[in-house]
């Protein structure tokens, strides 16, 4: 395991050496990329075993056929979780009406000198009696050690451009706080413990306030619930300002040059709670004094509407909002700008390069910012770049890429 370290700890250097240059040959960077890719049941893969190779892999097929589960796959082992709609469930790609279903996702992943074997297993048991409610069940191992989603999460670092990124921008704050919770967990488990601990006090305080909303709870009961929420919360909101600190220069800078737009861009971390300073004690007593001014309110929606559940990262185009202003070629430049700064980040602290993920990105991109893309993954240990029309990848990149034709689940190398 490499250690962690704080990013205040860590210099950023010019962007321009971390996200469209290669790296200095004296940095001591390590390799990070995945060696063998095995899928039972996952999405449209019935059965998929196949050796891959470090560089860019060129991912090419018609839509509908595998390439965003392959990626969807990759990432899984990065995050511990199914990455799109629906989740873990829906991701298994089996028969509903079997008693028993199951799917696997397993992965051979070189780090530094070591060689780690990841393995997902999924299995959802409906019962024999026709009457019993499905179960999901979740396991995870590490070199043959059953381990937690929590021991997985930073195991094997990726960074996932996806088509929708532009929802990033336009979309629900909840979407920018996912954001950040997956890099953020990517980097620091301590913040992933404390996350989902939060979520959990957030459940149950909200069922608690519906309780005393329908006069079958007391206020003091609350009182537990609230001190537990300060506490977590107030951790979490103190490592996302740290990290929006770092994503605000690296951004920027990014932006600049992958659009050749000297518009500039701005972000600023917005937490759910009104605050003056980001001081940890000021912190607590201000979250304390919103959770009981708001408390009349929350009992009559039984919902906690004060917290980092409702954090949201703003995003600003020339001085504006750019989830009102912006056009939809900026918000593409604006969400590229936001998911090389994630590349950047992982890359300096954990001391090694992302496996890169491009979903089907290309073809929303122009000549200019799919080069600058393309010039980013190139100078990754591993990344993949799926695409229906391969004359879109440049062909001085194309023709040093190992190229997967994927079709019906089935995966053939050319």
């Amino acid at each position: 395991m490499i250690q962690q370290q704080s990013l205040k700890q860590v210099a950023i250097v010019p962007v321009a050496a971390l996200v469209l240059q290669q790296l200095n040959q004296s940095e001591a960077f390590w390799i990070l990329y995945i060696s063998n890719l095995q899928l039972t049941n996952f999405r449209n893969y019935r059965h998929l075993n196949i050796d891959i190779p470090s560089g860019v892999v060129a991912v090419h097929g018609n839509n509908a056929q595998g390439k965003t589960s392959l990626l969807e796959a990759i990432y899984l082992l990065a995050i511990a979780k199914a990455y799109r709609a629906g989740g873990d469930r829906q991701a298994m790609g089996v028969d509903p009406d079997n008693t028993e279903a199951s799917a696997n996702i397993s992965g051979v992943v070189h780090r530094k000198s070591d060689v780690v074997r990841i393995s997902v297993g999924m299995r959802i048991d409906r019962g024999l009696d026709g009457y019993s409610q499905p179960t999901f069940h979740k396991n995870i191992s590490i070199n043959g050690i059953r381990r937690s989603a929590t021991d997985l999460v930073g195991v094997v670092n990726a960074v996932l451009f996806d088509p929708q990124d532009i929802d990033l921008i336009v979309g629900a704050p909840a979407l920018r706080r996912k954001y950040l919770d997956i890099l953020i967990c990517q980097l620091d488990r301590i913040y992933l413990r404390s996350l989902q601990t939060y979520q959990k006090i957030v459940y149950q305080r909200n069922h608690l306030l519906r309780l005393i909303r329908d006069k079958r709870a007391a206020y003091p009961e609350l009182d537990y619930w609230n001190e537990a929420m300060v506490s977590e919360g107030t951790k979490l909101i103190l490592r996302r300002h740290e990290v929006v600190e770092e994503l605000k220069n690296l951004s920027e800078e990014v932006h600049r040059r992958v659009t050749g737009i000297e518009t500039g861009m701005e972000i600023e971390y917005s937490p759910g709670v009104a605050l003056g300073n980001f001081v940890e004690e000021e912190i607590r007593k201000s979250f304390t004094s919103t959770l009981e001014d708001n408390l009349d309110k929350e009992v009559a929606s039984g919902l906690s509407q004060s917290g980092p559940h409702r954090d949201d990262l703003v995003i600003r185009v020339d001085g504006r909002d750019a989830a009102t202003f912006a056009s939809r070629g900026q918000a593409r430049g604006l969400a590229i700008a936001l998911r090389l700064a994630e590349g950047a980040i992982l890359e300096r602290v954990r001391g090694e390069s992302p496996i890169v993920l491009l979903d089907d990105v290309l073809s929303e991109l122009d000549i200019l910012r799919s080069r600058r893309l393309l010039d980013y993954a190139c100078d990754m240990e591993q990344a993949f770049v799926s695409t229906t029309d391969l004359e879109r990848i440049e062909k001085s990149i194309l023709v040093r890429s190992t190229k997967m034709l994927v079709s019906n689940g089935a995966i053939q190398k050319i």
